[in-house]
């Protein structure tokens, strides 16, 4: 057997080290560390509506976490499978995660994307343990803007959105009305899945659950150069969802990092 030269792999093929900029896996394993983002004197965390906070993981994941009215919980509970995001229980309670935020520059080709540099995809992999709990329980993609109480108010966005056990894609472009179309697939209680969005190079957008495409599905396209992140959304309903466990996020494009 030849021996592998320096630059080959065992099988003498070259190795790519920009390949490991191309797909980031996170897995909620270990508390993140939850510190106060928005202001220019540093407080304490403390679940005001409207005060974002820097999640930040061991490896490497960091979101912004915007709550939508005020909430007991300061950060997501740890547990064997994953992290909670489900917050405070009450009806009309949630929260927003968006991996970029649009008050810094961002990681182009990691944390944010813009249109027509390349093609791109998040996928979420999650447990919810009520779904009647969810009013909204969306993954996507969401334009990189100022937070939004109401993910209705979006200017652009392209999500899979539990509601209630029924899983509907759900798009807004232009800060027009949201678009809503029943896969007429279905969640249910205490299950485990992922769901995926992609973005081709020209803004076109395909869904995966599980990795199988939707029973129904939706065209849309972003508009060119629209700078987009992962986004999850969370507003509770009356039932009360329980424990929403992401288990683990991956985030790919086939270009990777296009950092300046």
């Amino acid at each position: 057997m030849a021996i592998a030269l320096y630059g080959q792999n065992k099988d003498g093929g070259l190795i790519n080290e920009a390949a490991k900029d191309l797909e980031q896996i996170y897995r909620f394993a270990t508390p993140p560390n939850v510190s106060d983002y928005e202001h220019a004197v540093a407080q304490l965390v403390d679940g005001t509506a409207g005060d974002t906070a820097l999640h930040q993981y061991a490896d490497g994941f960091e979101c912004t976490l915007y709550p939508i009215v005020a909430q007991d919980n300061d950060a997501p509970g740890m547990t064997a499978t994953g992290a909670d995001y489900a917050y405070e229980q009450d009806d009309d309670d949630g929260i927003e995660w968006r991996m970029s935020d649009n008050t810094c520059k961002g990681r182009e080709g990691i944390d944010k994307f813009t249109v027509g540099k390349q093609s791109f995809s998040a996928e979420l992999e999650f447990s919810i343990a009520d779904v009647s709990g969810t009013d909204d329980c969306a993954f996507g993609f969401a334009k990189v803007e100022a937070h939004q109480a109401a993910i209705d108010d979006r200017d652009e966005s392209a999500v899979l959105n539990v509601i209630s056990g029924d899983i509907k894609i759900e798009t807004i472009l232009n800060g027009g009305a949201t678009t809503t179309t029943d896969t007429t697939d279905n969640w249910a209680d205490t299950e485990i899945h992922s769901l995926k969005v992609s973005v081709s190079k020209a803004g076109a957008v395909t869904y995966q659950i599980d990795g199988a495409a939707p029973s129904t599905t939706a065209s849309f396209s972003f508009d060119a150069n629209e700078v987009v992140t992962p986004s999850f959304y969370l507003l509770q309903a009356a039932d009360l969802s329980g424990a929403i466990i992401h288990r683990k996020l991956t985030v790919k494009s086939d270009k990777g990092s296009l950092e300046e």
